[in-house]
C-alpha cells in the first residue's frame, strides 16, 4: 500500500512539475510574441474600389432587401451574398459584356441580366467564377475567352489568383499586398513545376511577365485583379 501511495504522489509531482514548465514556456512565448511587430493589414476602402468601377454605389447592396451577410473568402457563397463584377470577353481587344451588382438569391442563383442565371450558391469563389464564365460561353455562344473579375464580396475588397498554382482562391486585397506576397498566400507553384511566366488581367486584358520577380517589381495590385501562373511557360 505505501509502495503503490508512493507511486501515485510521485506521478501527481511529475505532472505538476510539467504543467508549470508548460506555463512558464507559455508565458515566455505569450511575451516574445507581443514585442513581434504584425504587419498593418489595412483595407482599401470601399470609395476606392466603387471608383474602379465608375457608376457604381459603394457599398455591395444590390437592392432593399439586400441583406448583410458575413463573407469569409474561404467559405462558399450563400444566400445573400452580395458580388461587384465585371465580365469581359475577348483578350486583346476585350469588350465588356456585363457590370453590376448581384446577390445570391434563396436558390443559390445570381442574376447576370439578359445572359441568365449562375448557380453560385454552395460554391467556393474560383469554382462560382467559373460558373459565371460558363453561362456567358454558352448562352453568347462565343469562342472568345471570358474574364470574369470580382472586385468584391460583401464589402470585401478581392484579388483572384490561379493557373500553376497550389490552391486557386480569392483573398482579400489588402492595401500594399505585392504580388509576390499573393502567390505565397496562395501556396505557390504547384511541386515539380519548372515554368515561371506570369499573366496578370485587368479590365479583361492580360500583361506577361516572364517572373514572378518582375511581376512583382512592375505591377501594383488592386481589387478585382487576377494573377495566373502560367503552365506552359
Amino acid at each position: 500500500m505505501r509502495l503503490h501511495r508512493f507511486i501515485i504522489a510521485a506521478t501527481l509531482a511529475s505532472v505538476l512539475s510539467s504543467c508549470q514548465t508548460v506555463k512558464n514556456v507559455a508565458t515566455t512565448v505569450q511575451s516574445a510574441a507581443s514585442h513581434i511587430p504584425l504587419p498593418d493589414l489595412k483595407m482599401p476602402s470601399m470609395r476606392d474600389v466603387a471608383n474602379l468601377i465608375p457608376g457604381m454605389p459603394e457599398n455591395d447592396q444590390a437592392g432593399e432587401n439586400d441583406p448583410e451577410v458575413p463573407f469569409n473568402s474561404h467559405n462558399p457563397l450563400q444566400s445573400g451574398h452580395t458580388l461587384r463584377l465585371e465580365v469581359y470577353e475577348g483578350t486583346r481587344d476585350p469588350s465588356r459584356v456585363f457590370r453590376g451588382l448581384v446577390m445570391v438569391d434563396d436558390a443559390g442563383h445570381i442574376s447576370l441580366g439578359q445572359t441568365g442565371y449562375a448557380k453560385v450558391g454552395g460554391k467556393h469563389l474560383p469554382e462560382a467564377v467559373d460558373a459565371i464564365g460558363a453561362c456567358f460561353r454558352v448562352t453568347a455562344q462565343t469562342s472568345r475567352p471570358v474574364t470574369v473579375h470580382v472586385f468584391s464580396v460583401e464589402n470585401t475588397p478581392l484579388i483572384g489568383i490561379n493557373g500553376d498554382v497550389q490552391s486557386a482562391e480569392y483573398m482579400p486585397a489588402f492595401q500594399d499586398i505585392n504580388v509576390k506576397r499573393a502567390v505565397e498566400v496562395a501556396g505557390g507553384r504547384r511541386r515539380m513545376s519548372n515554368t515561371r511566366g506570369v499573366y496578370i488581367n485587368r479590365s479583361g486584358q492580360r500583361r506577361f511577365f516572364t517572373t514572378l520577380d518582375s511581376a512583382n517589381d512592375n505591377w501594383k495590385l488592386r481589387a478585382g485583379d487576377v494573377i495566373t501562373l502560367s503552365p506552359d511557360i
